[in-house]
C-alpha cells in the first residue's frame, strides 16, 4: 500500500522503503506482487484525469523493475481495467491496473471519458485535487503525441464501465490469477468483466539483489 498524498520522490522515505521491500521479495516463495494506492495512474475518465502523473513519473520504473503484477486503485467512481502497460505503452511485463472506485457513494458515477469529443480537460499548471503538484502535460510520443488526451479509447484500456460494482481476485497458482468484476445490480448471477491475469516469468525475469534489513 503506497501513499499518493505524501512524499514519493526518489530521495524520500517512502521510495527507499518501497525499494527495500520489493528487493527482499523471493519470487519463488511469493510469485505475485500486488500494489495499491488511492488515485489511479491509468484512468481514461475525465474525473481526476492524469491527476497522479507526478507519482507515476517517480514510481513507475521501480514497480516495473521488480515485476509488480497488479495495481488496485480507487478515487474515480467507475470501473476500468487495463492491459499490461508501462509508460502508456502495451508491455507484457508491465502491471495490470484496475480501478475499482465503484463500490458506492453519494457522489454518483463518473461517466465522461477524456477521449470522448469535447471532454478532454486542459493541462493544468496548478496542483490537482489533494496533490502537491501537477505534472501532466501533452504527450510527446505515441498515438496521442502533441495532445493531452487520446481521440479514442487508448489501447492500454481493456475494459471500462460506469456501474457500481465490486471484484474478486483469486490466485490459482504461481502464474495464473482470475479477476472477476461484478455489477452490484447483478449480484453474482454473471460477471461484468472476467479475465485470467497471467505471469510470464520466462520473458519477464525478476532477479533483484536481496538487501538484508
Amino acid at each position: 500500500m503506497l501513499g499518493a498524498y505524501t512524499s514519493y520522490d526518489k530521495s524520500g522515505d517512502q521510495y527507499n522503503w518501497l525499494e527495500l521491500d520489493l528487493a527482499n521479495v523471493d519470487r519463488n516463495v511469493t510469485p505475485w506482487l500486488v500494489a495499491a494506492w488511492h488515485p489511479p495512474w491509468y484512468s481514461t475518465y475525465t474525473a481526476h484525469y492524469r491527476e497522479a502523473e507526478c507519482m507515476r513519473i517517480e514510481l513507475e520504473d521501480i514497480l516495473y523493475k521488480y515485476g509488480v503484477d497488479i495495481v488496485f486503485n480507487g478515487h474515480v467512481h467507475a470501473y476500468e481495467r487495463s492491459n499490461r502497460v508501462y509508460n502508456y505503452t502495451l508491455d507484457p511485463c508491465g502491471p495490470v491496473y484496475i480501478t475499482v472506485g465503484d463500490g458506492g457513494n453519494s457522489e454518483m458515477m463518473e461517466i465522461a471519458h477524456a477521449d470522448d469529443p469535447g471532454n478532454c480537460p486542459q493541462p493544468y499548471t496548478i496542483p490537482g485535487e489533494n496533490m502537491v503538484v501537477f505534472c501532466a502535460f501533452n504527450f510527446t510520443s505515441g498515438p496521442a503525441a502533441g495532445k493531452f488526451c487520446w481521440d479514442e479509447q487508448p489501447e492500454y484500456s481493456a475494459f471500462r464501465e460506469s456501474s457500481f460494482g465490486h471484484g474478486l481476485l483469486e490466485v490459482r497458482n504461481e502464474t495464473h490469477a482470475l479477476w472477476t468484476w461484478h455489477r452490484n445490480r447483478d449480484l453474482y448471477n454473471h460477471a461484468g468483466d472476467q479475465i485470467y491475469i497471467v505471469r510470464q516469468p520466462d520473458i519477464c525475469p525478476v532477479r533483484p539483489m536481496v538487501h538484508k534489513q
